[in-house]
């Protein structure tokens, strides 16, 4: 493809995604969406088929504990993301926000129940007392693994550069992983104690919103 001769027809951020390999981001979500929700189809129907949001919600301390990672979290992305002037567009936050909420985390539910499973199946044929923890514990390495994996292979490429490179920034980005990790505790803990996907849907669509208002990538907006 001419950069050259698309430049006069799509925005600089358009012309990024070119450049990158990634010249039709949307696509590319969408095709990502369909593989997540044909997992989620293939092994979470119990799960998306039940409302435990209240067993979730009977525990205060738990809820006060998603809510804290959740705002620790959203307060250093906040601070050390920006969106280079790009316009905030209502619409394609609703639909990215909406559709990344809900089809990604089958995808890391999937990725949590598969390490769930694996962990749970080889300590429970010589420890049975112990494979539910075992389970968990491999499940929140699967799911904080592929984390990475689709943050680096995928959106990195897809999103445009939207960190802050100043020092003050690089210096707040060092208590990020921390923050992520007990964000994805309080998220597997759900899925193991209550089988709770919708509440982890419900927090995963706030972070998506998150990156909307603050980073502002140019998609879903034709």
């Amino acid at each position: 493809m001419d950069i050259e001769l698309e430049t006069a027809k799509t925005t600089k951020s358009e012309v990024t995604y070119v450049r990158m390999g990634m010249a039709h981001p949307e696509r590319a979500i969408l095709i990502y969406w369909g593989i997540s929700l044909a997992l989620g189809v293939l092994a979470l129907r119990s799960w998306l088929g039940s409302w435990n949001v209240a067993a979730t919600l009977a525990q205060p301390g738990f809820v006060f504990y998603l809510v804290l990672t959740f705002a620790f979290s959203q307060i250093l992305y906040v601070l050390v993301a920006r969106h280079d002037d790009r316009p905030l567009l209502a619409m394609p936050m609703v639909i990215f926000s909406l559709g990344n909420g809900f089809f990604e985390t089958l995808a890391f539910a999937f990725v949590y129940w598969l390490g769930a499973a694996i962990g749970s199946g080889l300590v429970g044929l010589f420890a049975p007392a112990a494979a539910s923890a075992a389970g968990f514990l491999l499940g929140l390495i699967f799911f904080a693994i592929y984390g990475g994996l689709i943050h680096g292979l995928f959106w990195l490429r897809l999103l445009p550069p939207h960190f802050d490179d100043s020092p003050q920034s690089k210096a707040i980005r060092k208590f990020r992983p921390l923050a992520e990790v007990a964000l994805v505790i309080g998220w597997c803990l759900c899925l193991w104690l209550y089988q709770d996907i919708w509440t982890v849907i419900f927090f995963h669509t706030l972070v998506d919103v998150g990156l909307m208002l603050r980073v502002r990538p140019v998609i879903f907006h034709r």
